[in-house]
């Protein structure tokens, strides 16, 4: 059989030893192009050869980016190309195992050699007419993803223990308690910007309009917010507070999951911040409501206690009641601009603290934003492990055929591994809940 060993040069030792082991049960070993030059051989077309594929998974893979793309090709070419050929991932340390290798069962070498050593014997040695290395049971498939799963959120757990956890929280946190999404706030102040139009010009422009104008113009949310910061004047933020507000959202699952989290024991620290790129005070609410003492902070000036929870709101805050700061909203084109090009801006200092010294949870966030890859590349870049400090919650693609979503989660999370983000994939959002519940219980995993 031939086999291709995927391997980072730390652990060159280690799968030398592997390979020559390999070669006395007699088969063809390749690696992945460490002892020759990359273009003798294409890297795909060696995977393509290959009857069997053996990603060597370690901190030290973690750390290459050479390593971590020759894994996405790995798992492409086996999503797309040949469907009888083996994967059979091996584990040197207690590193994650990628979810688009969680398919097949992986092999733990960080205890006894010579036994997981018998079973990649045992994996690559054809069983009666299938091989026993192709693809694992449906039990041990669920049983690996599960185990993965456990691995993630004892992580967390671990960090929100050490007061180390940041939750990191974008729209879908607010949509969820029935802030507007984006599309239907910037729809309603488009009204509210027609409407003061045709007051002032006698234009007679309806809702209607507005959603023409919004579709005709295909315009970018922060263009189309410099629109209505223009033409909305002095009630502009008033304006966007009412309609944040404007269906009474209170709480929801979601934020109640938030805010167990967010709750002190006495057994361990706390988590140690949120950081929020929504306007609303529904988190502030909702503590206080619980009794767990906040602050809102939106800009450098603002300072807090030690036993208060800090809520960052590095786009702007716009509280449900009392007097707001105009200048620190980010809605805009040149609000977003004038962020992005301070690098000393309190907002972007204040994530790269939390990027680069805390454990970060992503929830609600979709990636998009240039600012905050920005951010996250720098994070990256300094974190001299090079391992993945980080989680993303993403809902798996659904709206595909199944081998698009494999591609898709394939190619999402190469992504996210290459900005420092675990993903921790969900199938629907309601399970976001019962994750940080997951979470924050302190003995075992919740059921």
């Amino acid at each position: 059989m031939k086999v291709f060993l995927s391997y980072s040069k730390g652990d060159k030792r280690v799968v030398d030893d592997i390979a020559a082991t390999l070669q006395s049960f007699g088969h063809d070993v390749e690696d992945s192009g460490l002892n020759r030059e990359p273009r003798d051989k294409p890297l795909l077309e060696a995977v393509d050869s290959a009857d069997a594929v053996i990603p060597v998974i370690s901190e030290h893979a973690f750390r290459s980016k050479r390593v971590q793309n020759e894994f996405s090709v790995i798992a492409l070419a086996r999503a797309t190309g040949k469907r009888d050929q083996a994967i059979v991932p091996i584990v040197l340390d207690k590193s994650p195992i990628p979810n688009y290798f969680t398919e097949w069962q992986a092999i733990d070498f960080s205890s006894s050699v010579e036994q997981s050593l018998k079973r990649l014997k045992d994996a690559l040695t054809p069983d009666g007419s299938e091989d026993a290395g192709n693809v694992t049971t449906a039990s041990a498939e669920v049983a690996t993803k599960a185990d993965e799963h456990s691995k993630q959120v004892e992580t967390l757990r671990r960090a929100l223990r050490a007061g180390a956890l940041t939750l990191m929280c974008g729209a879908g946190t607010s949509v969820a308690a029935g802030i507007p999404v984006w599309n239907a706030l910037l729809l309603k102040l488009l009204g509210s910007m027609m409407q003061r139009l045709s007051k002032d010009h006698a234009i007679a422009l309806t809702e209607h309009a507005a959603q023409e104008f919004l579709s005709r113009t295909d315009a970018s949310a922060l263009i189309l917010g410099k629109y209505l910061k223009t033409n909305l004047g002095g009630d502009f933020t008033s304006e966007v507070r009412d309609v944040l507000y404007s269906t009474s959202p209170a709480g929801s699952p979601l934020i109640d999951s938030i805010v167990e989290l967010a709750r002190p024991q006495r057994d361990s620290r706390a988590l140690d911040s949120i950081i929020t790129f929504n306007f609303d005070a529904l988190f502030e609410e909702n503590l206080t409501r619980n009794n767990i003492n906040n602050k809102s902070i939106f800009s450098e000036a603002i300072k807090h206690e030690s036993c208060e929870l800090p809520i960052y709101h590095v786009h702007g805050f716009l509280p449900r009641k009392g007097p707001v700061d105009t200048a620190g909203l980010v809605f805009s084109e040149d609000a977003y601009h004038s962020q992005f090009i301070d690098p000393f801006s309190w907002s972007n200092l204040i994530q790269l603290n939390k990027l680069t010294q805390n454990t970060c949870l992503f929830v609600g966030i979709s990636l998009t934003d240039p600012n905050m890859r920005r951010l996250l590349d720098v994070a990256w870049r300094k974190n001299a492990e090079k391992t993945l400090p980080h989680f993303i919650i993403k809902l798996a693609p659904r709206q595909h055929s199944a081998l698009d979503q494999r591609i898709l989660r394939i190619l999402e999370e190469q992504d996210a591994n290459g900005l420092g983000l675990n993903v921790i994939w969900i199938n629907d959002y309601t399970e976001i809940p019962g994750l940080l519940l997951q979470i924050a219980a302190r003995t075992g995993i919740a059921a």
